[in-house]
Parts: C-alpha cells; sequence; structure tokens
C-alpha cells in the first residue's frame, strides 16, 4: 500500500474532528484513530503533537484534573478566532489545561511597551451610572461616550427616536448586538426587565441580557451566523452565578435571597423574549419572528440564566466580554497592562507589554490590585474568579512588586 504525508492543514482538520468526537484521547490515540481512518498517511507522534500544539488543541488529562468541581470555571479555545491575524503574529493561543484553560502566549520575542493587539467588546454593557446616561440621551447607546449638544455626527435610533449615538457606526453596532431588541418602541414587554436591572444596579443581569440578544439576533440573521456566536459565548470561561455566589461566607443566611432574585429576573426577561416579537417600527424593520431551533430548548432555563451571569462576572474587563482578551490569565506580577483606547469611554482594551517578553512566556494580566498584599489577593481571587492563585508571587518568600512593573502599571502606594 502506497503511502502519503498528509498536507497541514488536512492533518489538522482531521485532528479536530477525532478530538471532538472522541474529546478524552491523548496524543498516541489520536495518532492510532488516524491510521485508522487514514491508513495510507504517513504520520508521526511528534508531528501529531506538533500539529496539537499549534492548533491550541488539548490533550487528555489525568483522571483526577478530568473530574472537576462545579464551582472551576470552564473555558475553551475559539478557533473562530484567528488569533494570528489579530496580532499580527504575534501571539498564540494555546489550552494549558482543564483546569486553568487556554491562555495567550508569545509567538515571538517582544519589547516593553508595544502594543499587541486592540480589541472591541463582543458583549458590553457600561457602568449602570454610565447606563442612566444612554437611558436620558445624555452619552451614546453604544459606547457610552458623553454626547455633547450639538455635535454634528449625532444621531438617534430610527425607531424610539429616544436613544442616542455618537457616530451612525455606533448606531449600526448596536442595532446590530443589541439595540433592535432593546428599543422600548419595538420591544416594550422588555422595558420591565431593563427597568429592574437598573433599580437593582445590576449590571450582571444587563450583561446576561446582552448575551441573549446576541443569540437571538443571530437567529433572525442565518444559521451560520447563530453557530458562530454560540461557538463564541461557548469559549469564555463560564460557571454558574450560584457556584459562584456559593463561595460567599453569607451564602447560607442570604443565599434565599439571591434564587428569589434570579427567579424575579428570569421570569421579566422570558416576559421580554416572548415569540414572535413582530412589532414594527419606523425603518419597517420587525423584531423577531423566527422560532428557536431545538437546540435551543433550554435557552431560558434557570440553569443557563444563570451561567450567563457567572459568565459575564468572571469575564468582564470594565464591562465589556472580549474574544482575545478573556484568553488572559492572572498572575500578581503581570507582564501586559490593559488600556482603553478611545477618549471617553471604556469600550474597547489596548494590551500592552509591562516588561519584555521571551518566545512561548505567557501573557498574563492581573485581575485584582497587584499592591494587596497575598492574604488579600488570595481571598479575593477565591470568592470572585474561584481559584488559588499559584504564581510565583505568591508561593514565593518575596511579596513585594518591582518598580519596573510599579511605574509600568503606573501605580501609587498600596491601599
Amino acid at each position: 500500500m502506497a503511502t502519503i504525508t498528509p498536507e497541514a492543514a488536512e492533518l489538522t482538520v482531521l485532528i479536530s474532528n477525532i478530538k471532538q468526537k472522541y474529546p478524552g484521547l491523548g496524543i498516541k490515540k489520536v495518532l492510532a484513530e488516524i491510521q485508522t481512518q487514514q491508513p495510507t498517511w504517513l504520520v508521526s507522534e511528534r508531528r501529531v503533537k506538533k500539529m496539537m500544539d499549534e492548533a491550541g488543541i488539548t490533550v487528555a488529562r489525568p483522571e483526577a484534573e478530568m473530574d472537576l468541581d462545579s464551582s472551576v470555571p470552564v473555558s475553551h479555545i475559539d478557533t473562530d478566532v484567528d488569533v494570528s491575524a489579530l496580532t499580527n503574529g504575534q501571539v498564540k493561543a494555546r489550552m494549558i489545561n482543564k483546569i486553568v484553560g487556554k491562555g495567550l502566549f508569545a509567538a515571538q520575542d517582544l519589547s516593553k511597551d508595544k502594543i499587541i493587539f486592540t480589541e472591541f467588546p463582543f458583549i458590553y454593557f457600561p457602568p449602570m451610572k454610565r447606563f442612566h446616561m444612554v437611558v436620558n440621551g445624555e452619552a451614546c447607546g453604544l459606547c457610552a461616550r458623553s454626547i455633547r449638544r450639538g455635535h454634528l455626527l449625532i444621531c438617534s435610533c430610527q425607531s424610539c427616536g429616544k436613544i442616542k449615538y455618537c457616530t451612525k457606526a455606533c448606531r449600526q453596532t448596536a442595532w446590530d448586538s443589541s439595540h433592535r431588541f432593546e428599543c422600548s418602541a419595538l420591544n416594550p414587554a422588555l422595558k420591565e426587565y431593563i427597568s429592574y436591572c437598573m433599580e437593582e444596579n445590576w449590571n450582571a443581569g444587563m450583561g446576561a441580557l446582552r448575551c441573549y440578544e446576541r443569540i437571538l439576533i443571530a437567529n433572525e440573521t442565518s444559521p451560520e451566523e447563530l453557530a458562530s456566536v454560540l461557538k463564541h459565548l461557548d469559549a469564555f470561561a463560564t460557571v454558574s452565578q450560584e457556584e459562584r455566589q456559593k463561595k460567599e461566607t453569607s451564602w447560607d443566611m442570604m443565599g434565599y435571597q439571591s434564587r428569589e432574585h434570579w427567579d424575579k429576573s428570569l421570569q421579566l426577561l422570558i416576559k421580554g423574549c416572548q415569540y414572535p416579537l413582530n412589532v414594527t417600527g419606523r425603518n419597517g424593520t420587525s423584531v423577531l419572528t423566527k422560532p428557536l431551533p431545538d437546540r435551543l430548548e433550554n435557552l431560558f432555563t434557570m440553569e443557563t440564566y444563570l451561567k450567563f451571569l457567572g459568565r459575564y462576572n468572571i469575564n468582564n474587563q470594565d464591562g465589556g466580554l472580549y474574544l482575545l482578551h478573556s484568553s488572559l490569565n492572572h498572575a500578581c506580577v503581570p507582564n501586559v497592562i490593559i488600556d482603553h483606547p478611545g477618549a471617553g469611554t471604556d469600550y474597547g482594551v489596548s494590551v500592552r507589554l509591562a516588561r519584555d517578553i521571551k518566545r512561548d512566556e505567557q501573557l498574563q494580566i492581573t485581575y485584582c490590585d497587584p499592591r494587596w498584599k497575598r492574604e488579600t489577593r488570595q481571598q479575593y481571587l477565591r470568592t470572585e474568579y474561584l481559584f488559588t492563585c499559584k504564581c510565583k508571587r505568591c508561593t514565593g518568600a518575596d511579596d513585594n512588586l518591582s518598580n519596573e512593573i510599579m511605574q509600568a502599571l503606573k501605580l501609587g502606594q498600596p491601599q
């Protein structure tokens, strides 16, 4: 039997399909499956490992690691996000393990202060104070930048006329991602849910709504768009909000209040999402007319709702969920810094190097104030992010930050 050496693209596709069907297989068993499916292919174990590493495909892990506690956030690499293209070849994504999840790594040596990528959010909800300004027509309905009266580029929603935008581009982006569903003229039934979130000062409730909106609007667009949106959302670190709050010391006494809160809000959400929403606005566009596919039959269950709340809380950076940024893991001595590129808004992030970084070094931000002492950081990370930090600073003898990192992060004295 003649043998051939498959192209890298062919091999990667087959490996991906095998791992999707048999996620527990390690490198040797993946190779055996390749040989079963393609007996004429000449492939080595070393090449399989290389292809899996480059594609960010995780290998099987020890059983002790596979049996995860339900409170451990689970993330996946989003293969629809071309990390290399979005970072000009400077960064690559890898699956570290089942517990840590994915991570971003330098694909080459990188110099301090270099901006390695700038990104706009897949999901965004501004701080509630800003959202009140949005509702009052004082801030942009997308980026929440303050609106100056009389500015030539200001425009309004063509259906409700209430929500204003700093540019037509912001209006179109908001319409495509959320406002066509939130618009009070098109979907007045959702007003109760939004009002409840505003009264409760509940950003996560609105963040979860924005996730639902992306799904529902994608369902109206095409099956391909729906599949893409679901894949993006599934890749974010996900854990139930109930599991997060069970880590709090007050849960045993106050948990019932949280459940009442979730029950009420979910019912209001369902009320605002009844099909078909075929009210037509001034621009002649209906809201939602296509029924949900069978795969989304559990979309409005409490379990799914709590996962959206947990997903938003654990991933958001100043209100935004970012497809690339979400792959950045934590270290108490970060080597990258998050900046906001837009003036007067937190909409968008730039990731900048705090120091020189070597090829294959993991890029890490800090999830907490790095000036805090070890005990304070550990407690915060366990409660908010559900993990115990084992970075060098937390496990070593020296708990101090270097002057270089302090200056790069523009930090003053410890709080």
